[in-house]
């Protein structure tokens, strides 16, 4: 199943070995300084023999963001991109590329995060025939400190500073989810002057989330997964999930709903009857297709457009 997972987002557009690039002369920008006490912890290839005979492997040890500016009617508006790959590689095309050219159009800055893979966040070990928590949070890590970046250089990106969401995929919806439910509490030491800067994100989309259950916890229970803590400091959520999603379940997104709204929270939960997963904003003929447009009306009824 594994195998058959990543060879699909390789052929979606994954970066391979961290081959991955931005066109047009766009640049990557590094999150972390060289010396970051950060990056010390280092990532480590991935060695899944498994994975390794279908050559999807990534080695992201030094993460980046790359800004995507719109050429026509910028809103001030700014979208943080999270590529899914169950933190072991990266969707950088179908969940990154494809979703900044989206954004762009709609007047909205995309800012696209290659963050650290693998086992960044939550994984399945095949070796081990379990679900892997890793100690150190590393995509959370990335994510917290971009927003600080963006935000602390909003002038400069033509920005709102108060218009700044993020959106994920999969396991980049899982991101998503941790960076506004830990907006408050930053999951590293502060480094610099970067990092008094708030890293709360002002709106969340995450698109067919996963790792949202104790099942990833290795219990037979839809409870939320407990890494996610409910606060009323969560920002406006809209969730986005397919109801024949066979990858990640759609009571992922459903069991996140009711958490929210249970504490009164601004959350709208999208379902559509088919799209399966990892459809990007790739058209499928399906009701799935109108997900983006629902998306743009929901960020205009929040005033985030």
């Amino acid at each position: 199943m594994l195998k058959k997972v990543l060879i699909g987002l390789l052929l979606s557009g994954v970066a391979i070995a961290d081959e991955w690039a931005p066109k047009g002369g766009l640049q990557q920008i590094p999150i972390w300084p060289s010396h970051s006490p950060v990056l010390a912890g280092g990532i480590r290839k991935l060695e899944d023999p498994e994975s390794l005979s279908g050559k999807p492997v990534t080695n992201v040890s030094n993460p980046t963001y790359t800004v995507y500016a719109p050429k026509k009617n910028p809103t001030g508006t700014c979208i943080l991109v999270f590529p899914g790959g169950g933190h072991l590689v990266l969707a950088m095309g179908i969940e990154g590329t494809e979703i900044a050219n989206w954004l762009n159009q709609a007047g909205i800055t995309c800012v696209l995060v290659k963050y650290r893979v693998p086992y960044s966040g939550c994984y399945w070990d095949s070796k081990l025939g379990k679900h892997v928590t890793p100690k150190m949070p590393m995509a959370l890590q990335d994510a917290q400190r971009t927003i600080s970046i963006i935000r602390a250089r909003a002038q400069e990106y033509n920005i709102d500073p108060h218009k700044i969401g993020v959106m994920g995929f999969s396991a980049g919806g899982n991101v998503a989810v941790l960076a506004s439910t830990n907006g408050l509490k930053r999951s590293y030491p502060a480094q610099d002057e970067i990092d008094q800067v708030s890293c709360r994100p002002d709106f969340a989309i995450p698109v067919y989330p996963g790792h949202m259950t104790m099942r990833h916890k290795n219990q037979d229970s839809r409870a939320l997964n407990t890494d996610i803590v409910i606060s009323k400091d969560i920002p406006p959520t809209l969730l986005v999930h397919a109801k024949d999603d066979p990858v990640d379940p759609v009571h992922y997104s459903e069991v996140y709903a009711r958490a929210l709204k249970k504490a009164h929270l601004n959350v709208t939960l999208k379902l559509y009857e088919q799209g399966g997963h990892a459809f990007g904003v790739r058209k499928q003929g399906t009701d799935c297709d109108q997900w983006t447009r629902d998306a743009l009306a929901w960020m205009r009824q929040n005033k985030f457009l």
